[in-house]
């Protein structure tokens, strides 16, 4: 994936590059520079980072529109590949990634340091910043899969995952967030009564999941897991403890980072009550929000309504979606891969586990499970306020690759049930033979739709 995928052919690649090449400057906040609109001659506030303008250049994608798909040509391959150094730092416009705290850049802003110290050309230094990104994801894998007392079968399959691939090979901060997540929900394996140190271990790893992505908030219930009466002050201050650096990290970005999101002028939709004349250069998270509590209903409606028209278009998405959300896979490989999933569910019911595992009782698994439906509740809804026209009826935005991260902490959830010993690595060989046959089969996909006219 790091080598085939080209450049800026993965989602918001070059606000994450951007991202990941600012900490080389030990850039932690963005910042906001006023600019004044050359079209509208408007004074407006960007928000983002000093860049080198070499690397910010290649990060872009270049391609010609050839049978109706992004295609590399011959001569845009070359052009990119000997695009030249140039270190000059220019400010790079990054709204989304300058809210992030930057700890899962950390891999990748290594490999583009390596690249930047061997002069090597800016399209080198992507790859190397990717490749960078690929060791990190390793890691943290392979760590959570040693680490877990129960569940590595579904944190295996979550690791398989085409689109957790695909991130993984790419600057994006996304696929070394889900090796975090997994590793997390390897941790809360752990009974903390019997290895605290690996209890403190797993709620730092969650703080840096909400610092990076402050939707998954409600993912602080977790900190409250194993539900004893007689250890819940102590979870409490656990629990505190947690919530901390993530409320002061928010605090800080809304002081000095977050600014509105600009698009193209329009009128706000039908859900809006004020003037229908008035036109809007951004997304109002203010006035979508007043929209909301206008008729709370919507907090539920709207996020069901979602699902009910997109569910299978989500479900693909999460399972693997690549490209820009461009290159879309067989039904057949989706129904492959859905199969596996829920072979590596459902083998929770069966397999033995570790004597160091946190035991599971049903309420305490209703309760992991209310905490994820809220985590994506909370995505859904922070979708609206930020990323949706104002007063539009229906959320933009959504794509499954968010409920990634989510996915690992299943193994919370589902108490064994059953007294049997079935092996392991039972019920995730379709993930197994499935991650096999990729080795070929998304290389052979991504080469074919790209770079094949």
């Amino acid at each position: 994936m790091a080598m085939n995928t080209p450049l800026g052919q993965v989602p918001d690649e070059p606000a994450h590059m951007a991202r990941a090449e600012s900490l080389l400057r030990v850039t932690i906040l963005g910042v906001r520079k006023p600019v004044i609109n050359p079209k509208t001659g408007e004074r407006q506030v960007l928000t983002g980072f000093k860049v080198d303008a070499g690397l910010f250049a290649v990060s872009f994608p270049k391609s010609d529109w050839i049978e109706n798909k992004p295609t590399i040509t011959q001569k845009d391959y070359f052009a990119v590949r000997n695009d030249p150094p140039d270190h000059r730092l220019v400010f790079a416009h990054a709204p989304n990634t300058a809210t992030y705290f930057p700890a899962a850049y950390i891999p990748g802003s290594i490999g583009l340091a390596i690249g930047l110290a061997t002069q090597a050309t800016p399209f080198a230094c992507m790859v190397m910043g990717r490749i960078g990104m690929v060791i990190g994801f390793l890691i943290l894998g392979c760590l959570a899969l040693w680490m877990a007392a129960y569940g590595e079968g579904l944190i295996l399959t979550v690791l398989l995952l085409p689109m957790t691939l695909f991130l993984a090979g790419s600057l994006s901060q996304d696929g070394v967030l889900v090796g975090v997540a997994c590793l997390c929900a390897a941790a809360f394996t752990h009974d903390p009564e019997k290895k605290p140190g690996i209890r403190i271990f797993g709620l730092i790893l969650l703080v840096i999941i909400l610092m990076a992505k402050l939707p998954y908030v409600p993912l602080l219930g977790l900190a409250f897991v194993p539900l004893r009466r007689l250890t819940f002050i102590k979870r409490s201050l656990e629990a505190m403890l947690a919530t901390a650096p993530v409320m002061i990290w928010a605090l800080l970005i809304a002081l000095f980072v977050v600014v509105p999101f600009g698009t193209a002028p329009y009128h706000p939709g039908p859900l809006y009550t004020g003037d229908p004349r008035t036109i809007f250069t951004t997304w109002d998270t203010k006035e979508n929000f007043h929209i909301l509590l206008a008729d709370p209903a919507r907090f539920i409606t709207l996020p069901i309504e979602l699902i009910q028209r997109w569910h299978t278009s989500l479900i693909d998405q999460t399972i693997g979606v690549l490209g820009s959300m461009a290159l879309w896979l067989p039904d057949r490989y989706y129904a492959a891969w859905e199969f596996a999933i829920m072979a590596s569910v459902f083998g929770f019911l069966f397999v033995p586990r570790s004597d160091t595992e946190r035991k599971i009782v049903l309420m305490e698994g209703a309760y992991v499970a209310l905490v994820l439906i809220l985590s994506a509740w909370a995505v859904f809804i922070a979708a609206y306020i930020d990323w949706t026209d104002v007063g539009s009826p229906e959320i933009w935005g959504v794509q499954g690759r968010y409920f990634l991260v989510l996915m690992p902490f299943f193994v919370l959830v589902i108490p064994r049930l059953f007294k049997m010993n079935l092996p392991i690595i039972v019920p995730v060989l379709p993930a197994i033979v499935l991650g096999i046959y990729d080795l070929g089969y998304l290389p052979l996909k991504i080469s074919t739709f790209f770079y094949v006219y």
